[in-house]
Formats: structure tokens, C-alpha cells, sequence
């Protein structure tokens, strides 16, 4: 019976942290589609660029200031293909933005998208680029970064968040 239990509980576990579904892109490059933690962009080694990125990325102070003021009043719900070279570029600064600011990892939910942009969520999160950051208050979406980058991500994000405020105040 304790075995049974045992089994039975890491076969759960092991299903909860393997929530997401892998393939290869046609460049080669693993694709993980559904939801990721960020424990599997970290300890994936196929995932070394994740790393790397979170190390090599810089935010502006001013602007980090901003979101650190502001972080419990929202979450990012970042939309991503893991073989695509802009997503692994934006979200390990998305990480590293994230982690100054002293947000929790609940804060950022991660969705793996294939190369058609699915990405099994049960939500549907519209895009029509990859990487897609759709900054999200009580339900409700605020403002989205999709494509090119106005200013800096911290300073994009930012932007959102400032708006939101002044409506809030009017």
C-alpha cells in the first residue's frame, strides 16, 4: 500500500513538471510547447541559451525602478518559441527584469508556442509574433510587447504600467 502511494505520488509530480510537450524546429533547436517552469529552462541543457541570456542582460536601473515600484499590481504572461532566436533573446531579460525587481516566478507565466504558434494552453492567447509578453492585472490585459521593442523590455513594460496607472487615477 505504501509503495502504491509512493508510486503513485511521483507519477504526479512527474506529470505536473512535465506539463509541456517537446519536438524539434526545423532548424534543429528543441521546441517546447505548453506551459514552462522556469526549473526546466534552467536545468534543460538544451535550454544553455536561457542561462546565459538571464547572466548577460542589463535592464536599465531607472525603468527597473519603476516595475520594482509597481510589482505586485501585475503578472506577464510570456508567449514563446523556444527555437526562435528573437524569444530566446527577450526572455531571459524578461527573467532577469523579473528577478531585480524582485518579483516572484508566479508572476511570469510561461507558455512554449511550436512553430504554427500553438500552444496547447487551455487559455488562447492571440499572437501573431513570437515572442509575445502580455502584461496582465486581475484578469485583465494592460498592454502587450509583441515584435520590436519601442524603448528596452524593462522600459516597454514600464510604459504599460504607467499608463495603467494614470487610467486608474482618472
Amino acid at each position: 500500500m505504501r509503495l502504491k502511494l509512493l508510486l503513485m505520488g511521483a507519477c504526479l509530480l512527474l506529470a505536473t513538471t512535465l506539463s509541456y510537450a517537446q519536438s524539434t524546429a526545423s532548424n534543429g533547436r528543441k521546441i517546447l510547447k505548453g506551459k514552462i517552469e522556469m526549473k526546466t529552462l534552467m536545468n534543460d541543457s538544451a535550454m544553455a541559451w536561457f542561462y546565459a541570456g538571464v547572466n548577460k542582460y542589463q535592464p536599465n536601473d531607472r525603468m527597473l525602478a519603476y516595475i520594482k515600484d509597481n510589482r505586485g499590481k501585475f503578472t506577464v504572461v510570456a508567449v514563446v518559441g523556444t527555437f526562435d532566436d528573437e524569444s530566446r533573446r527577450l526572455l531571459p531579460a524578461l527573467y532577469k527584469i523579473m528577478i531585480l525587481a524582485g518579483s516572484p516566478d508566479e508572476q511570469i507565466i510561461t507558455y512554449g508556442a511550436d512553430e504554427k504558434q500553438q500552444t496547447g494552453a487551455q487559455v488562447g492567447y492571440q499572437t501573431k509574433k513570437l515572442p509575445t509578453f502580455i502584461v496582465v492585472r486581475d484578469g485583465k490585459e494592460l498592454g502587450r510587447i509583441s515584435g520590436d521593442l519601442e524603448d528596452s523590455l524593462e522600459g516597454d513594460i514600464a510604459k504599460i504600467l504607467l499608463k495603467a496607472n494614470r487610467k486608474d487615477k482618472d
